[in-house]
């Protein structure tokens, strides 16, 4: 059985999945730093003459001149065909980053998650079992909360956009 995704879904997966993200977090590509742009190795030639275009939200190797959107890139990285990659990066793309970051801002102007901070906050409350479990209990839900958060953005995203294709 053939699977078909509609063009709305394609073109969410296509441009609102921040491709970074796609290569640093979901696939865990080792990037650098190349004249405070992102480089990685390109998953085709594995070139490391690459650069990423947040403003359109593509990868691009120079050398075997190949631009890669976040579909694309999850099919070469992963060997997939169009069909797995789209699907796992459906099932992968919306869970939110966990980064190690400490309460203040970083350069990036991303702000540190409260599931990041909760655990230094409620460390006093760690001294015995049924405490460890609280903390644990409600951190896993400020960070699902946070999930929700994230998923809600991007659909108030995708709307943004298709009322301005109008």
């Amino acid at each position: 059985m053939t699977h078909r995704f509609s063009s709305r879904e394609l073109s969410f997966l296509r441009n609102n999945i921040p491709i970074n993200r796609v290569i640093e977090t979901l696939l865990s590509v080792a990037t650098g730093n190349k004249n405070g742009a992102l480089s990685f190795n390109c998953p085709v030639c594995h070139s490391a003459n690459t650069s990423i275009n947040t403003k359109h939200n593509l990868a691009r190797c120079f050398d075997c001149r190949q631009n890669f959107n976040p579909i694309e890139f999850v099919m070469h990285q992963r060997h997939t065909g169009f069909v797995d990659s789209v699907k796992w990066l459906k099932r992968h793309g919306l869970k939110p980053v966990v980064e190690k970051t400490s309460i203040v801002k970083k350069s990036n102007n991303h702000p540190t998650s409260i599931g990041q901070i909760l655990p230094g906050m409620l460390s006093s409350l760690q001294q015995n079992a049924t405490a460890a479990h609280a903390n644990t209990s409600l951190t896993k839900r400020v960070s699902d909360i946070e999930h929700r958060l994230e998923k809600l953005d991007l659909l108030v995203k995708e709307l943004r956009s298709l009322i301005y294709q109008k």
